[in-house]
């Protein structure tokens, strides 16, 4: 049976999920605008899984005006430090890509191998390239009553992540301080462990732009890159049998 519990970082409270099971524990890290991850469900029968909302997202508590991906990551490493206590393996999705990213770079201890889900690589120093009209969209219907979500026809999952979200979570992207003192490359040159980098095609949504691979894969020690072609920025949508056959490799090898 899952449980739902909340874990204090010392900077704000985290609403969380354990699964119960074997293995080393997966802890999956959700995308901009979610909740707690879903697209673990499919891959982790049987194991010691977690995942948590973000700070500003879902359940967790709200930190008006610290909402940098740098607050996200030291959020990680005090909810590995804290709850999970042993290597974990890491399933980021989007922002929880990068979230993982600086997790591996800054407790190498605490993370054995890391799955990372089209992750906006270098959005900190490109912001918004294509973002900015949408972004802006979600942040004036971030925290609306779900009511009046549903009316404008969007999915029930979407207004329940929606109606859950800090509109400074969005603010801050949108303005740029959430990106302030972030440094893809040298996280990415301090990881040690496995690491798997996926990504699809740009003109099916992927926020992973021409050329960043190839200058992120060199950095990494120990890392691949995995196309899934025909997908975009949500894989398991698109091609869910493959996307779940790859995660579940990845957690099956590491």
């Amino acid at each position: 049976m899952a449980e739902s519990l909340r874990f204090d970082t010392g900077e704000v409270e985290l609403a969380y999920t354990e699964w119960p099971g074997e293995g080393p524990p997966v802890v999956a890290l959700h995308g901009i605008s979610a909740r707690r991850a879903t697209y673990l469900a499919e891959a982790k029968p049987g194991r010691h899984a977690y995942a948590y909302d973000h700070r500003g997202h879902g359940d967790s508590g709200r930190t008006p005006g610290a909402y940098s991906f740098v607050n996200y990551g030291r959020d990680a490493v005090a909810f590995l430090r804290g709850v999970v206590r042993e290597p974990a393996l890491l399933v980021g999705h989007s922002l929880g890509g990068m979230t993982a990213i600086y997790a591996a770079a800054h407790a190498p201890d605490l993370v054995k191998a890391a799955f990372l889900v089209d992750p906006p690589l270098y959005a900190p120093e490109q912001p918004l390239r294509d973002e900015q009209e949408p972004f802006a969209a979600v942040e004036k219907q971030a925290g609306k009553p779900i009511a009046e979500l549903l009316r404008t026809g969007m999915p029930p999952f979407r207004a329940e992540a929606m109606t859950r979200l800090d509109p400074g979570v969005m603010t801050a992207v949108l303005d740029q301080s959430g990106f302030a003192g972030w440094d893809t490359d040298a996280y990415l040159r301090a990881i040690e462990c496995p690491v798997v980098l996926e990504h699809g095609d740009r003109e099916h949504g992927s926020v992973i732009h021409p050329g960043e691979l190839e200058r992120a894969t060199p950095l990494l020690r120990n890392g691949r890159t995995l196309h899934l072609p025909g997908t975009g920025h949500l894989p398991w949508l698109t091609e869910e049998a493959r996307f779940y056959e790859e995660l579940r490799r990845f957690i099956e090898e590491a």
